[in-house]
């Protein structure tokens, strides 16, 4: 009692909101109020990872009582290379145990009567290496408030510390303990939502970019099934490979030479210091790791185990042997733009244009220059932004969503508020992440009355969904969004005003599955 007299005293102190406190089965949780919702930050739900936890599969969080979680503050993100501390998406502190969740609730939840709510896990993207649950584009209040639903962010272990895998031998390190850790708080959230105020059995799970990989598998496998309803997959770079235990070899090796280890000496990786650890992870990124070009993007992922990853996303979908859940898939306008940009931060020339199409598509770049020829003399960025976002996220969603997905959507609005000058190429486009802030509303006091409406409208569609499998009801909404045809592929175009069409990239995504996505090329 005494700490939690103290801990209220600082919330009321410290952040002008008043303590809510909610009792769990492993002890009480401390969060605060605000006027608009309920915030818990920093959760656990496994023990740290560290020691001889690293790189193995994440241990339960065991019974903490009597101590009082303080769920009033940020917790540590996962290790990762080093960002600019400028950045609202750089977060401010790192720490190895940094398995943590973050929940927002309405505040009806505290009242003891109230209907339990439905429940949306979001899985936060990042390169699978960096960002956290707690970046301000998350900050959920509002949107909670005007919807009705809970909303949870989950943290999981990142870069070389998650996915970095040796092989299937005993003394071997198996990878994939991003996932796991996934698994683990997907599993938490489900066992104890409930004293939250939310449904255990009116789950959605629901992720951006790595995060939307993360989701899509857990859509695909079998043992997941029964820990949600329905998934929402957004801008899910799906032409990035996973890697095969074979294809950690070379980055293993690099990475082993970094850290003044032998490749096999499993020992002597788990001695080494995290803060080498993520500066070898950034020196490796660096290097070319695999004939599999778009690697360089995503160098970390998760490894082909054929336990919780069999394959590649757009080809697995094939082979499900059960039947999918409802499903809405879908990306942004210009989703290779930042990509591009930030690889390439001075303009390309036609010559290095042609270059760079020589090494991604060697066989098959003949026929991608026909179709995409060098735009005059000048700077070829922007027509290699459009190439990325065709081959890289739309077209293979395309795949996906053709033996899946129920509804499809294409985000078209630019951010409206004033971008760093790091960023200002995204200036009325729609770049990768740019729908965060108005399907969490996060931004809602800087939005225009434009974007205001396409805020109300995707955040409604989503928890929508989350609520009936349909994303037209029962919140008002300004169109019906239709199911996906065969015939005609209809889809939501989220503009101001929105609009239905169809056949989104038909023609240009006809030629990338033509061309193919990778083996194809060598």
């Amino acid at each position: 009692m005494l700490i939690f007299v103290i801990l209220a005293y600082s919330i009321q102190n410290g952040y002008g909101n008043e303590p809510t406190i909610v009792h769990t089965s492993y002890g009480d949780i401390l969060g605060y109020k605000t006027d608009l919702a309920r915030v818990f930050y920093g959760i656990p739900f496994a023990q740290p990872p560290v020691e001889k936890l690293r790189w193995n599969p994440p241990v339960p969080i065991t019974e903490w009582s009597p101590k009082v979680i303080n769920a009033t503050i940020r917790a540590p993100a996962c290790p990762q290379p080093p960002c600019n501390p400028a950045s609202p998406s750089c977060p401010p502190y790192f720490s190895e145990d940094c398995l943590y969740l973050n929940i927002f609730t309405p505040l009806s939840t505290q009242q003891s009567h109230a209907s339990p709510l439905p429940v949306m896990i979001f899985i936060p993207g990042g390169e699978f290496q960096y960002l956290d649950a707690s970046l301000p584009s998350y900050n959920s209040e509002h949107s909670v408030n005007t919807t009705n639903v809970i909303i949870v962010f989950i943290q999981y272990r990142l870069g070389v510390l998650g996915f970095f895998a040796t092989g299937t031998g005993p003394n071997d390190l198996k990878g994939n303990y991003g996932i796991l850790d996934q698994r683990l708080a997907i599993a938490w959230i489900k066992a104890n939502i409930d004293v939250f105020g939310g449904d255990p059995n009116q789950i959605t799970l629901f992720g951006e970019s790595a995060g939307a990989q993360s989701a899509a598998l857990h859509y695909l496998t079998s043992d997941m099934q029964s820990f949600f309803q329905q998934v929402i997959i957004q801008s899910a770079p799906m032409a990035i490979p996973f890697r095969t235990y074979a294809e950690y070899l070379t980055p293993g090796i690099l990475l082993a030479e970094q850290l003044h280890c032998n490749y096999n000496d499993i020992v002597c990786f788990r001695a080494a210091s995290v803060n080498n650890i993520t500066i070898a992870q950034k020196i490796v990124n660096t290097k070319i790791t695999s004939l599999e070009v778009l690697l360089f993007f995503e160098p970390w992922v998760p490894v082909i185990d054929n336990i919780l990853v069999h394959g590649q996303l757009y080809e697995t979908v094939r082979n499900v042997s059960f039947p999918l859940k409802p499903l809405i898939t879908g990306t942004v306008n210009d989703e290779g733009l930042f990509f591009i940009y930030h690889q390439w931060d001075k303009p390309i020339s036609p010559i290095l244009y042609t270059e760079i199409t020589l090494v991604f598509f060697r066989k098959k770049s003949f026929k991608v220059l026909e179709r995409f020829p060098p735009v005059g003399t000048g700077d070829q960025r922007l027509l290699l932004s459009q190439i990325a976002t065709q081959w890289v996220f739309a077209c293979p969603t395309r795949i996906f969503t053709r033996h899946a997905a129920s509804y499809s959507y294409v985000f078209g609005y630019p951010l409206n508020f004033n971008r760093k000058q790091n960023d200002a190429y995204c200036n009325e486009h729609v770049c990768h992440g740019d729908e965060l802030p108005y399907l969490f509303e996060s931004r809602w006091n800087n939005f225009t009355d434009a974007a205001r409406r396409v805020s109300q409208s995707i955040a409604s569609y989503w928890t929508n969904f989350a609520k009936t499998q349909n994303p037209n009801e029962p919140l008002h909404v300004p169109i019906t969004w239709p199911k996906i045809m065969n015939i005609s592929e209809t889809y939501m175009y989220f503009q101001d005003p929105l609009q239905i069409r169809e056949n989104y990239l038909k023609d240009d995504c006809d030629f990338w599955d033509q061309i193919g996505y990778r083996k194809d090329f060598f």
